[in-house]
């Protein structure tokens, strides 16, 4: 009973975190960046980095920190808005990385 309420509770923390992403539309793609870097750094240090599958990346999932790379070359490239999409992105996986760990960090076995 206990587990189901944690598994409610993350589901609620992380649509809440996939909901986010459309407030952000306003912002530049270099502000995306710069809180996309300072949400990967904060999943680093809970050690919650996801990888994701991404058409940016081919059919393999990659890390994020690789897709934040990545996005800061499209926008010195000049691709503002896939740069943009790419860092909500990862600030998106590493919310929901640090989410789920939060959630987790008591787990233990059920025998």
């Amino acid at each position: 009973m206990f587990s189901r309420f944690r598994l409610m509770v993350t589901i609620a923390m992380m649509s809440g975190v996939l909901s986010s992403g459309s407030a952000h539309a306003g912002e530049s793609a270099a502000e995306a960046i710069a809180k996309a870097e300072t949400d990967l750094a904060a999943a680093v240090s809970a050690q919650a980095v996801w990888f994701v599958v991404d058409r940016s990346s081919g059919t393999g999932s990659v890390g994020i920190d690789k897709l934040l790379r990545k996005a800061k070359k499209l926008l010195k490239n000049g691709d503002r808005d896939e740069a943009r999409r790419i860092a909500n992105l990862v600030s998106w996986a590493a919310q929901a990385g640090i989410a789920q760990a939060k959630a987790q960090e008591d787990a233990r076995p059920f025998y």
